[in-house]
């Protein structure tokens, strides 16, 4: 039981720091003249839904967002 405890912490702690590096990440790529748009996707799992990010940047001067499509053949479920 404590094994199950520690990994999930571990992973509590390892998802922190990923997002302190984020927003670290996110505010260089601001300084340098870019904008962040982060959006959820929801993937469907046999445990249930999980929510990933999906990360896109451009230009702070109003240039629109650069949009990608994912096929269905693409996702992984």
């Amino acid at each position: 039981m404590d094994s199950i405890h520690a990994r999930r912490k571990h992973y509590e702690d390892r998802l922190g720091a990923a997002l302190r590096q984020l927003n670290d990440a996110i505010r260089d790529v601001h300084k340098s003249g870019l904008d962040v748009e982060v959006n959820t996707l929801t993937m469907h799992t046999q445990r249930g839904p999980m929510v990933q990010l999906d990360i896109c940047t451009f230009r702070l001067e109003g240039a629109p967002p650069i949009l990608k499509s994912v096929n269905d053949s693409e996702l992984k479920f």
